[in-house]
């Protein structure tokens, strides 16, 4: 799982969020979570609208209120689902291969 921590990010967002789909194998990538810390409008309403969220397998998980990155981190974390939990800025852009450390590590 891969989780963004986004606040007032916009077009990052959906950058990051199809950089790490285009750069994820399938059989990797469980599920990519988006935080919207209070990002207005709500991302749901400008970047990530449900096409985009669909495409990319994207889940949204909202804060009406600035809650901090922290906070955004531990709350997408623990909507998580899979066995490994990586975070990102919501402003990058993994290169293919990114994960491959990740799982020869563990």
């Amino acid at each position: 799982a891969v989780v963004l921590p986004c606040a007032g990010e916009g077009e990052y967002a959906l950058r990051t969020v199809q950089a790490v789909y285009e750069t994820t194998p399938p059989d990797v990538l469980r599920e990519i979570i988006v935080v919207d810390d209070g990002s207005s409008p709500p991302l749901t309403e400008s970047h990530l609208k449900e096409q985009v969220r669909r495409k990319y397998g994207v889940r949204v998980i909202r804060h009406h209120e600035t809650v901090g990155l922290i906070g955004a981190k531990k709350d997408g974390g623990n909507a998580a689902s899979g066995d490994i939990i990586v975070f990102f800025d919501c402003h990058v852009a993994p290169q293919r291969g990114w994960h491959s450390s990740f799982l020869r590590l563990i």
